[in-house]
């Protein structure tokens, strides 16, 4: 995966590996062997920051899910973790994906049990139309929200057997370089009556 930026006539690259030879291409890839789950899970971490920076402008409008101070440790927790996860790729540790699978799976867990709970008092009492829409929505979002933080999880779970089998099998590597991702710095620079390209 290559991260390319330009400016005028400087070419800045950061260029992360993501297949070597001892891996077959089709164990650590997803979207039917499309993408490489270690750009998915990048893909995931940014989502997060995202997320939560979405929350936080939502909440500066007083609009919050639960709680607010509830909300407000929430989303410090998810910036911090995907912060963690983005690192994580990027210098290829694995132990960093651990804290953001744990939270996420911790959070599904306690939204699932809030939209259970919610759904079986929308059914036991009664209330009036507009009350019980609400809480349809609601139960209907949650669900949703876990369905799409279980793929998440996945994401980051595969990305982290994959750093681990990364850091076990070195001597498999397609490329034998330094660990962190390269930072490639070049300036083309056309010149001459005969357009003679040098490399700076």
């Amino acid at each position: 995966m290559e991260i390319r930026c330009c400016f005028c006539c400087e070419d800045y690259r950061i260029v992360i590996e993501d297949e070597y030879s001892g891996t077959p291409g089709s164990e650590y890839t997803c979207c039917q062997g499309t993408v490489h789950i270690k750009t998915a899970t990048m893909y995931v971490g940014i989502s997060a920051l995202i997320l939560s920076a979405f929350s936080t402008i939502c909440m500066f409008f007083g609009i919050y899910s639960v709680n607010l101070w509830l909300d407000i440790i929430l989303i410090v927790v998810n910036t911090v973790v995907a912060i963690l996860l983005l690192i994580g790729i990027y210098y290829e540790k694995a132990w960093m994906m651990i804290p953001f699978i744990i939270t996420e799976i911790i959070q599904c867990v306690l939204f699932f049990s809030l939209a259970s709970y919610t759904l079986y008092y929308m059914l036991k009492f009664k209330q009036d139309r507009f009350r019980r829409f609400d809480q349809i929505l609601m139960v209907i979002s949650i669900y949703v929200g876990i369905v799409i933080c279980g793929s998440a999880i996945w994401a980051a779970a595969k990305c982290f057997h994959y750093l681990k089998d990364k850091e076990k099998n070195p001597s498999e590597s397609r490329v034998q370089q330094d660990r962190r991702p390269t930072i490639d710095t070049s300036i083309h620079v056309e010149c001459g009556m005969n357009g003679t390209g040098y490399w700076l």
